[in-house]
């Protein structure tokens, strides 16, 4: 991951994070007594999540997990198991998929990239190089036909697909120098993750595709073995030594793929098959809607400071670079399924609106630092309190180009101001405390190294009211900026 939020660290959260266990539930739920009384317990279906649960899908994991529960007036309860066949081999996603298959879990959460590995090759249209390239279009991709017929091809194979869950954006980023022509692929050694048509497309740029575990990748990098990996922006580490992105060139994107194994979907009845299905098609829609601002995540990229660079690719690399991937264009059309999957991508996308053009985005775009007429910052000294609301928490994120996580919502924050330092939360002040200025109607916090901007105004009873400025990550801008500061009292803790 990168410099920590505060949405990461600060421990704001009013409920307790839902744990699961990788043994003693099962799709019947007979061994469970119902202590209410009821005649019969709730199913449970355990969801095997291929990542952590601080990675971006989490989120929609999450959703969906309420989701059935509602729609099924809780007797369906879904239980996700995150990072559920351990991270250790690089090809940890297809272990998800082995899981749900033997019966282990009832179902399962993992990229679509992977299934091609095991020959199912029903989502390979989904990485085809430089064709899914914005969000809006990934949506479109999920929530309509297209992601229908990839789902079917599940049929058969042990498996019932559920639906296609848009992620995020997938970029090469280079170790010592950007990947931003064919001359910086030819010879690289890329980590991707396993996947045929990513190893393709490296191959077709000149590169050698790599396949190590995460946990390897900062050695790899650091020895010289490895000059660069395929990731998405904002779940990549400054410690894994990749700091140079090329930002107008998305390879493709990651979508996630939720399933169920054949036995356990056909253990539940009617009604409970509709909801699940029911609530995966709303957890698709639900993502799509809640895309995050690629711009706001190369900033953030940036914010890491020297020696990150981010540049833009010229017109003539990048057309280079898409005429050498053709080779896998004409690999993957010998198959007609996937030959019409991409066809149909394609018709999607010329009808879909031209997104606005803007100039590619580079560290040197960074807003410059916030100036004007410096104030006392002993004018806002005081014990505040807020509760994040939904409104507010969305209306935070998207002032900064950033999407909301269900759980910061309905969160409680605590913030003591005095005389130019800030400490937040109750516990951990080494994390959460800094100084801050006030700068005309400017509220500017400092964290370490890094800045926090808002627009402030003060009410009459001494609440403030705050609007995030970007660049600013999403959960950031929620958590302190996600409902107003009241005002309760004098600061009276000790801000070290």
């Amino acid at each position: 991951m990168m410099q920590p939020t505060t949405r990461m660290l600060m421990p704001l959260l009013a409920g307790a994070l839902l744990a699961g266990l990788a043994g003693g539930c099962s799709v019947s739920g007979d061994d469970d007594a119902d202590k209410a009384g009821s005649s019969a317990a709730p199913v449970v279906l355990r969801l095997a999540v291929a990542d952590d649960n601080d990675q971006p899908d989490a989120q929609y994991a999450r959703y969906f997990a309420r989701r059935v529960a509602a729609l099924s007036d809780g007797s369906v309860r879904v239980r996700p198991v995150w990072d559920a066949a351990g991270q250790d081999s690089p090809g940890y996603e297809l272990g998800i998929a082995r899981l749900v298959e033997d019966g282990d879990f009832e179902l399962g959460w993992m990229g679509a990239r992977a299934w091609d590995r095991m020959g199912i090759n029903s989502f390979q249209a989904l990485q085809a190089p430089f064709l899914v390239t914005d969000h809006e279009l990934l949506g479109r991709i999920v929530t309509g036909p297209v992601a229908a017929r990839m789902l079917g091809g599940l049929e058969g194979q042990g498996f019932v697909g559920l639906a296609l869950v848009p992620e995020r954006l997938r970029y090469a980023l280079g170790a010592k120098h950007p990947l931003a022509s064919p001359a910086a692929f030819a010879g690289a050694r890329i980590q991707t993750k396993p996947s045929n048509v990513t190893d393709a497309l490296m191959r077709a740029l000149g590169a050698t595709p790599v396949h190590i575990s995460g946990d390897d990748l900062p050695d790899a990098v650091a020895q010289g073995t490895v000059d660069g990996s395929e990731a998405s922006l904002g779940t990549n580490s400054s410690d894994e030594g990749q700091t140079h992105l090329t930002s107008n060139l998305p390879l493709f994107p990651k979508t996630l793929t939720l399933f169920a194994g054949d036995d356990a979907y056909n253990g539940l009845d009617e009604d409970q098959r509709d909801a699940v299905r029911k609530a995966a098609r709303l957890t698709a829609t639900y993502a799509a809607a809640h895309a995050p601002s690629e711009t706001a995540l190369v900033r953030r990229f940036c914010r890491e400071g020297p020696p990150f660079q981010v540049v833009a690719a010229s017109p003539g690399d990048v057309a280079a670079l898409e005429k050498a991937a053709q080779p896998v264009y004409t690999q993957l059309e010998r198959d007609p399924d996937t030959k019409a999957a991409i066809a149909a991508i394609r018709a999607l996308k010329e009808r879909s609106p031209a997104a606005p053009a803007t100039a590619p985005v580079t560290c040197e775009n960074e807003p410059t630092t916030v100036s004007g007429r410096p104030r006392s910052p002993s004018a806002i000294n005081g014990t505040y309190h807020w509760r994040v609301t939904e409104a507010r928490g969305r209306a935070a994120a998207k002032a900064v180009g950033g999407t909301v996580d269900e759980q910061d919502l309905d969160t409680l924050g605590k913030m003591t101001l005095r005389d130019g330092r800030w400490l937040m939360g109750d516990t951990d002040p080494e994390h959460y405390s800094g100084t801050y200025r006030i700068v005309g109607d400017k509220l500017v916090f400092a964290w370490g190294e890094a800045t926090l901007a808002f627009e402030f105004a003060r009410d009459g009873d001494g609440t403030i009211q705050l609007t995030p400025l970007p660049p600013m990550d999403g959960g950031d801008a929620v958590v302190w900026a996600g409902g107003p500061w009241q005002r309760v009292g004098p600061p009276v803790r000790d801000i070290p």
